[in-house]
This record gives C-alpha cells, sequence and structure tokens, in this order.
C-alpha cells in the first residue's frame, strides 16, 4: 500500500494528500504564471478533482471511450489489439474521437519490463521501478519532473500517480463489478488540461492494461 493511501480513510469522494500542482499547459516544462492582478477572475479550485470515466464497449478492452464527469462528452477513445507477441504495434492507440487524431500510443514488450509510450509524436519510456515492485515510473515533459504510478487499494485494482514529493496527480479506481464501465480516473487538479491531461491518461491506460496483462498470466483473471 503506498504512502498516499494512509490519508484516505474513507472510500468515497478521494482524499488528496499535499498541495496540488500547477495546471501545465504545453511541453516542454511545466507552466509557469505570473502573479495575479487584483482584476483578474478568482483562480480556479484546485482542490475540487477532475474525474473521468472510463468505458468499454462489449465484454472485452478492445475498445474503449474515456467521458466527461457529466457522461455525455467522449474526450478520448482506446483502441487495442490482444498485446501477444504476434500482434501488431503498437498495442494501444490513443485518440480523439471528434477528429480521429493519434493523441499517444502504448507498445508492451514481451521481453522487457519498459513500455514504450509516444505521446504527440514524443517517445517517453516507461520503466519498471524494480522486479519486486509493481510501479512504473517516465520523465513527464509536461509536469517537468518525475512521475510514478503505482498499486493502490485492497485489490490491487486501485492506482496512484504521484511526484517526486509523493502528491497524489491523478489517480484511477477500476470498476470491479461492472459489465461496461472500466473505471473512473481522479485528476488531483482540476484546471490540469492539453498536453498534461493527455499524458496522464495516456500513462493511466498503460498501466491499467499492464495490470490486466499481469493477472492474465499469472492466472488471477484480467480483473477491471
Amino acid at each position: 500500500m503506498s504512502e498516499g493511501k494512509q490519508s484516505l480513510e474513507k472510500r468515497g469522494a478521494p482524499a488528496y494528500p499535499g498541495p496540488p500542482m500547477p495546471a501545465p499547459s504545453a511541453y516542454p516544462g511545466p507552466q509557469k504564471t505570473s502573479p495575479s492582478a487584483p482584476s483578474q477572475p478568482p483562480a480556479p479550485d484546485y482542490n475540487t478533482p477532475r474525474v473521468l470515466h472510463i468505458y468499454r464497449d462489449g465484454i472485452t478492452h478492445r475498445h474503449m471511450t474515456i467521458t466527461d464527469e457529466a457522461k455525455h462528452h467522449p474526450l478520448y477513445k482506446i483502441d487495442q489489439n490482444s498485446g501477444s507477441i504476434f500482434s501488431s504495434k503498437p498495442h494501444m492507440t490513443i485518440a480523439n474521437p471528434s477528429s480521429n487524431q493519434t493523441i499517444g500510443t502504448v507498445t508492451f514488450h514481451n521481453w522487457s519490463r519498459t513500455i514504450d509510450l509516444e505521446i504527440h509524436g514524443r517517445p517517453i519510456p516507461f520503466e519498471s521501478e524494480g522486479i519486486f515492485t509493481r510501479s512504473y515510473a517516465y520523465s513527464s515533459p509536461a509536469f517537468g519532473e518525475r512521475l510514478r504510478w503505482e498499486c493502490d487499494g485492497i485489490f490491487g485494482t486501485d492506482l496512484v500517480l504521484v511526484n517526486g514529493g509523493k502528491e497524489w496527480i491523478a489517480r484511477f479506481d477500476g470498476s470491479l463489478f461492472s459489465m461496461s464501465k472500466t473505471g473512473k480516473m481522479h485528476v488531483v487538479n482540476g484546471s490540469i488540461n492539453g498536453v498534461a491531461l493527455d499524458e496522464i491518461v495516456v500513462s493511466g491506460a498503460a498501466m491499467v492494461q499492464h495490470e490486466r496483462r499481469r493477472r492474465r498470466n499469472s492466472g488471477g483473471g484480467e480483473g477491471f
């Protein structure tokens, strides 16, 4: 169980330790903001997480849709193949459902623990933090630091994205008993958008699929 879990005493609306991060908007580094002038509107409520819902088409996970909190507007679509040694690459493609433009891809390797991410054409290695851990980390161009996805929760189906200071950036909660919903993702800073949100979604989708593959290979079922 991660250190962030200690601050989450009750299930329900997630509680997030530490101050939320400012919302970066573009590569290569975090957005820098100047002090607000008195005439500017109030800053967004960064303590209100942004919630994304993830649904699958049918009983498989080959095609999924990520919607906004109201569940009315598709924000991302995910298409994936089997991920076996014989399947074509990339194994996952995340795209804009309106324009069908590719946002990112995910490629797994049978003989390496490193997962290859590509976000807006930029390759990003997604690296295991050790053979005895279930954590994966990457150097984030959008946030300007190294971020880590790690498993959380009693059943290991919940995932959290943290920075070097153990502050939560996002959380994925798997839907174990739903036939149509894969889960939902809470983004701590509600104003995060653009390439920073794309990065969270692509890396999070890679981590979710990696955990599904791990459970399938260990004979424990695919889970969420």
